[in-house]
């Protein structure tokens, strides 16, 4: 019961409120740790979609962070260039196929440069090759080195021939 004694409460009835109000207090400050950890994990997840991070073992700092392609995650632009390849013709009827190992740039303004052949197949898929990598969209996000900044980078890639089972 709270006692009331003319202006004051009694020491009995302050006691009981710093309780219930230290009780308030705990219970929000959970509730906000909660709800703050909840959504952390949101939002590192949606980082780790869009740009392969290299984080340093010891220290915890970002030490580069690979180009992003039209704004999508790590497997975007091979995406793109299976949807735009197109098989030669002459390659199918004469059953050529394999994976043609591809090299290019992505500059520190997300321009894609300097594409070139460092394992052919047959010339026919070569230049297949060379070309859709070549048509791409110019919709690249620089990498990133340690210190945040936009920096050139090279890149390997595959581009897969594989005729239909029939």
């Amino acid at each position: 019961m709270t006692e009331f004694t003319g202006r004051y409460f009694s020491k009995k009835s302050t006691s009981s409120l710093l309780n219930k109000f230290t009780v308030l207090r705990n219970n929000s400050i959970i509730l906000s740790l909660f709800l703050l950890l909840a959504f952390v994990p949101v939002k590192a997840q949606e980082k780790a979609k869009r740009r392969e991070v290299v984080v340093c073992g010891t220290c915890g700092r970002i030490i580069n962070a690979n180009a992003i392609f039209n704004g999508g995650d790590v497997n975007a632009f091979s995406v793109w260039v299976n949807e735009h390849k197109l098989y030669p013709e002459e390659a199918k009827k004469a059953g050529i196929e394999g994976r043609v190992t591809t090299s290019f740039t992505i500059t520190k303004e997300g321009k894609l440069v300097n594409v070139r052949i460092l394992r052919g197949v047959h010339p026919l898929l070569d230049e297949e090759a060379i070309r859709v990598i070549e048509s791409a969209p110019q919709k690249w996000e620089a990498a990133i080195n340690h210190k945040g900044e936009p920096i050139d980078r090279d890149y390997v890639f595959p581009v897969i021939f594989k005729l239909p089972e029939e």
